[in-house]
């Protein structure tokens, strides 16, 4: 089955093994590698949720100490800026665009959020 954003837009297909992969490499900006930590743990209604202090410690450099708060909050806020996640997004939870990314897997809710898929 096809799926797409409607006539001749089309989905692609992205590996959540190789978005973490790249959300875990120092080399990559940090705000880029928030974008693929949102796509890493994207869940059905679009949401990336995270334990607290873990994208902290997800985005240091191997063998350092999770990154600071306020590095943190600039990495999201980058992220927002160029369009990658939502604005509601924050440290705790990851937003996509309904528009941007889809998935099968995953909950259908967000704690952080307090969201759940609609069922009418």
């Amino acid at each position: 089955m096809r799926e797409g954003f409607g006539p001749g837009l089309y989905w692609n297909k992205l590996s959540k093994k190789d978005c973490e992969r790249l959300a875990r490499e120092s080399d990559v900006p940090l705000w880029l590698r928030v974008y693929f930590a949102a796509q890493w743990r994207l869940n059905q209604i679009g949401h990336a949720e995270f334990q607290s202090g873990e994208l902290a410690g997800l985005l240091a450099k191997k063998g350092d100490k999770p990154l600071a708060e306020g590095s943190v909050s600039n990495a999201v806020a980058r992220a927002k800026e160029k369009g990658l996640i939502n604005n509601e997004s924050n440290a705790r939870c990851l937003v996509l665009s309904h528009h941007h990314a889809r998935t099968e897997r995953g909950s259908q809710s967000c704690s952080q959020h307090n969201a759940r898929v609609w069922r009418g």
